[in-house]
């Protein structure tokens, strides 16, 4: 073996162990999907899945002598991955949303008494899915 050249041998064995280490990180990445858990929960017998899944972010800004505003943005959109779930052997049986708050920015208020606030947080959405 030469210091800069390599056999095909060697080239191809290197090939190999990446192809090999991207497959592994797919099916890392496909288990840890909510397609993936459902699949994995169908498999160990379960008849009762649950997720849950951020739809959108909220982000607060204090701005002096403005006031507080909050900026809302959506982070996925459900149908295809609940879609997904039901075509493991799922069915929907339930739906919810909530708004978690993750935090919140807070200054006093300009040339008067009080406080303004915007609070950043997450609308979640928590599907729970049945055997068929």
């Amino acid at each position: 073996m030469g210091l800069f050249n390599s056999t095909a041998e060697e080239r191809e064995t290197k090939e190999q162990a990446k192809a090999e280490a991207a497959k592994r990180k797919a099916e890392e990445a496909f288990a840890a999907s909510p397609t993936g858990q459902a699949r994995a929960a169908k498999a160990a017998g379960k008849t009762i899945f649950q997720i849950d899944i951020p739809l959108s972010q909220t982000v607060g800004r204090t701005v002096g002598m403005v006031g507080a505003h909050a900026r809302s943005t959506q982070v996925v959109d459900p149908s295809r991955t609940i879609e997904a779930i039901e075509n493991e052997g799922w069915h929907l049986e339930h739906a919810s949303y909530v708004y978690r708050v993750t935090g919140s920015v807070s200054r006093d208020k300009f040339l008067s008494s009080g406080q303004q606030e915007a609070v950043n947080g997450e609308t979640l959405g928590i599907y729970i899915f049945r055997a068929v």
